[in-house]
């Protein structure tokens, strides 16, 4: 691989470098680096953020919780902060690789990266964040809904850069669950994975947030899941219906880690951990 490594010490010499073309941005390369390596990607350029961010990496005001971008996901893993405020967050980041990884790969650069069987975006979309995006002109917030338009296709502008995560906190009274099903567990990506929130009162669900990973062309949220659950007891007979819905949302492919059949099956399956004592950490 020949490019140029640049390293700005702060967003008015990023911004500069960021006026020229062919460049990619990383912090802990992860991704690109390996895409890179298999000629996927080509890049004269290539400029590391993560000497400008001076903020604290996690942080709470207020009813919400801050992460910057290039916090790596053993510092989400880890955080009291996000294990007791947000877990799902804080179970997906630790399901993402062994810990060699998780000590580089950065929650921006998932988020960026775009993959649909992308571990902390299941969390995410559950969460409902807005991403501050950063430029010359100033900062835009986007949600992670609207920025996120494909497989590995965002709406990030050239000449800007994602720059934090604003996370809305939860609900003490939300169940909050994340599950992975890979060959080898956290060590390989996603075959299916599977994350809520969820409230009930007097056995009734109020609120059902459902999200998919590695079962369409991106994550995504199981509105119609959704929708039918809310109102309703879970009983095998609401399970089983609630499964014939999903069906028609997911889109799942086969490769080399499982069939479409196969990932059909996991989703299904995972549908019935909905209620369930999610019991200790993992």
């Amino acid at each position: 691989m020949a490019f140029e490594l640049l390293v700005p010490e702060d967003e008015e010499k990023l911004f500069s470098l960021m006026e020229e073309d062919d460049y990619r941005l990383v912090a802990g390369g992860t991704d690109l680096f390996v895409k890179m390596e298999k000629k996927a990607l080509n890049p004269d350029r290539v400029i590391d953020i993560s000497e400008i961010q001076t903020e604290p990496g996690l942080e709470k005001n207020g009813g919400v919780i801050t992460v910057l971008a290039t916090a790596t996901f053993q510092e989400i893993a880890k955080s009291r902060l996000i294990k007791e405020e947000l877990p799902v967050l804080a179970q997906s980041a630790l399901a993402l690789g062994a810990t060699q990884l998780r000590n580089m790969a950065t929650l921006g650069g998932n988020v960026c990266n775009a993959s649909p069987s992308a571990d902390s975006l299941i969390a995410l979309y559950l969460l409902e964040p807005e991403l501050v995006l950063a430029s010359r002109d100033g900062e835009r917030k986007v949600p992670l809904r609207d920025f996120i338009t494909g497989p590995g296709e965002t709406n990030l502008d050239r000449g800007e850069y994602l720059k934090k995560i604003e996370i809305p906190t939860v609900p003490n009274d939300y169940t909050q669950y994340f599950e992975k099903v890979g060959r080898r567990n956290a060590l390989d990506i996603s075959v299916c994975a599977m994350g809520y929130l969820l409230n009930q009162k007097d056995g009734v669900v109020e609120e059902l947030r459902l999200a998919y990973g590695a079962v369409a062309p991106t994550v995504i949220r199981a509105s119609s899941v959704e929708e039918y659950l809310r109102g309703k007891e879970l009983t095998e007979e609401t399970i089983g219906e609630a499964k014939k819905l999903l069906g028609s949302e997911i889109s799942p492919i086969s490769d080399i880690r499982g069939s479409a059949e196969y990932r059909e099956k996991v989703a299904a399956r995972l549908l019935e951990k909905i209620g369930d004592d999610p019991g200790e950490e993992k």
